[in-house]
């Protein structure tokens, strides 16, 4: 299990972006979802070391995860809103976990909470794999220890199957090995998993990611191999034979082919990785007199790209590019964090453009995001380290990557007024606004931070974009 690995179960597609963002950048490993189905699989087969659950959440089944959890997993839960109602409140408060995040819901917030457990475990001289929050006949609050401390994946797997298959009866039974919780505990290891439990759904976005579980000789479950229902691998060129993958020919998309394929180092596609989900991506913005935009590469194994091999591209494409009449600006390469999406999916749906290649043994795909004004524009500050920059171009409730100030003209002062790692709020925003500040302020060192949050907003905005597509046609 990674210790900083974290499950999301949330209320809508597009939530929490800000907070996955700033968790990532920190090295935290996320699955994030709204599906339960696929939430659950990914939690037996995973097993992170924490998740974090919406009570918004819309099937409420969602509302008795933090019990059944905490009783099958060696995991932290962490209950959160998305709301801030009082009912909402008041489910937060009834919510049978120790631990609990009150909206708004922070990246900082998060950390807070989890170095809180650590400090929890640490004072009561627990692993945290022992710790369970139980509702056993204790009193309220008391933390259990039971058995071992050890992980039946049988049995987590047993409860949860019941679980999606509203098999509550079952759930609920009494008798010999049952717990005031109402779930079976003894003999759950022999009965047959539900089949579909382990059976990506057919209208999944994600293209069947998780396999069926089987005990290898020693003992570890492991993903079978077996072959599952999913979107069969495509190669380069059928990629390229796809229309969605071409909405528009230009001379970005010729150009961008040819770098990527004299950079590749082509291997087998048939023993090459396959690209799948992605967070980390580099960018090369494209900025001329005609084309404006992220040209985003991505790889398989979520891999962070080599240096050496975009400057490769990059060099090449704006040779391409210049050779063919356009006067291309020079820019710096990002390397980005955004929301987890299957990339090909994505590009296909949201790109004007996807290619696709082989390099060393990993799959490389290129697509072409539009955007007006790809470049931030900034003005001159008071101070000659500082910079000025229009409050428009910051994104509401998404956290920054850089310390924003406003400047006191009255005492010639600088104010911090979010700290790098913090969420500007909307709140804040159209306080300012009402206020008639138009301009804020950040240290020059800061500003190609300042294009990589810009960046990250834009793409992240196209991912959400793409999930409410994927969800609305789940539920049609």
């Amino acid at each position: 299990m990674v210790k900083k690995s974290l499950l999301i179960i949330k209320s809508s597609p597009g939530g929490l972006g800000n907070v996955e963002g700033f968790l990532r950048n920190r090295d935290w490993v996320i699955k994030s979802t709204t599906n339960l189905k696929e939430a659950l699989i990914f939690l037996v087969q995973q097993q992170p070391a924490f998740v974090m659950i919406s009570i918004d959440h819309p099937n409420k089944k969602v509302r008795n995860l933090p019990k059944i959890l905490a009783q099958a997993f060696p995991v932290c839960v962490i209950a959160f809103s998305e709301d801030t109602s009082a009912a909402t409140y008041e489910l937060l408060n009834a919510c049978p976990t120790e631990y609990i995040l009150y909206p708004p819901v922070t990246g900082p917030a998060v950390e807070r909470t989890v170095n809180k457990y650590y400090k929890d475990m640490q004072t009561r001289g627990l692993t945290p794999h022992q710790v369970r929050s139980a509702d056993d006949g204790t009193q309220d609050g008391v933390i259990a220890i039971k058995g071992d401390g050890s992980f039946n994946p049988a049995n987590a797997q047993n409860i949860l199957a019941q679980m999606l298959a509203g098999d509550e009866s079952s759930a609920m039974m009494s008798g010999p090995g049952s717990q005031k919780s109402g779930f079976a505990t003894q003999g759950m290891g022999q009965t047959p998993l539900h089949g579909s439990m382990f059976t990506p759904h057919p209208k999944s976005a994600h293209g069947g990611l998780y396999a069926p579980l089987a005990k290898n000789p020693y003992g570890t479950w492991v993903p079978t191999g077996g072959s599952l229902p999913q979107h069969s691998r495509r190669t380069p060129e059928e990629i390229e034979a796809d229309p969605r993958a071409t909405k528009n020919d230009s001379v970005i998309l010729r150009g961008t082919k040819q770098a990527l394929e004299s950079a590749c180092n082509i291997t087998s596609f048939q023993d090459s990785a396959s690209l799948q989900q992605t967070t980390n991506v580099a960018c090369i913005v494209i900025e001329s007199s005609r084309f404006s935009g992220y040209l985003i590469t991505a790889m398989a194994k979520n891999k962070n790209i080599d240096s050496a091999f975009m400057e490769k591209v990059q060099t090449r494409l704006f040779r391409f590019l210049k050779e063919n009449g356009e006067d291309i600006k020079e820019s710096e390469r990002m390397d980005l964090q955004i929301k987890q999406v299957p990339f090909e999916d994505w590009a296909l749906d949201c790109a004007e453009f996807l290619r696709k290649s082989l390099h060393e043994g990993n799959e490389v795909a290129m697509a072409f995001f539009p955007c007006n004004n790809v470049q931030t524009r900034y003005g001159d500050s008071p101070a000659e380290e500082m910079a000025s920059i229009k409050l428009e171009e910051m994104a509401g409730n998404v956290a920054v990557e850089f310390n924003v100030y406003i400047y006191l003209p009255r005492n010639n002062k600088y104010v911090l007024y979010t700290p790098r790692g913090g969420v500007f709020y909307n709140v804040q925003k159209e306080r300012l606004k009402n206020q008639g500040i138009s301009q804020l302020h950040i240290l020059k060192g800061d500003l190609q931070d300042l294009d990589r949050y810009k960046a990250q907003n834009f793409l992240n905005e196209k991912i959400q974009e793409f999930e409410e597509k994927v969800s609305a046609k789940e539920t049609a």
